[in-house]
């Protein structure tokens, strides 16, 4: 993947249809969320309005002035204050941008910013069956700290779901 062809920012409210359609565009094949029907910007109106570029931001990457994925991270547990420095990251590519590094390349770039954002410990949730998130976090050092096997049914398989977690160095 060029890097130099993305365009990283911090998503605004009128990239949410955009942000909605990528999501969208996942659920057909099974492999990176548990919803099974499409949902509408409406719905996530109110989940994209807790982002927040100073602790939790999420990110759209632009290729050539169109939408390509977006990159977000939540806070741990409902954000209980005592989870405060954990947090949840997800991932979703348009279709016709998979298996082009981009996935790696912005989970990379978010791993860089954890330190700013007060994150110390990064957790990645995914189905057992999802081959490429499982390289990816395998290539940026998450370990496997859970299994919940035969946890979703999806497409009618029983999947379970991985929880990898990477520790990052606290800013001094």
């Amino acid at each position: 993947m060029d890097e130099t062809n993305i365009h990283l920012r911090d998503a605004v409210e009128a990239d949410l249809q955009a942000i909605v359609d990528i999501y969208n565009q996942s659920i057909p094949g099974g492999w990176s969320t548990a919803d099974t029907k499409p949902v509408t910007v409406e719905e996530r109106l109110e989940w994209f309005r807790k982002f927040d570029p100073a602790r939790r931001p999420i990110w759209v990457a632009e290729i050539d002035g169109q939408i390509a994925a977006w990159i977000g991270l939540v806070s741990f547990y409902a954000g209980r204050p005592a989870y405060d420095a954990t947090a949840e990251v997800s991932l979703y590519i348009a279709t016709a941008f998979h298996k082009r590094g981009l996935g790696r390349y912005l989970k990379k770039k978010m791993i860089e910013h954890c330190p700013r954002l007060g994150v110390t410990t990064l957790l990645s949730m995914y189905f057992d069956h999802n081959e490429g998130t499982k390289r990816i976090n395998d290539s940026l050092g998450f370990e496997v700290v859970g299994h919940l096997k035969e946890i979703a049914i999806v497409q009618g398989q029983k999947r379970g779901l991985v929880i990898g977690a990477l520790r990052i160095a606290a800013v001094s």
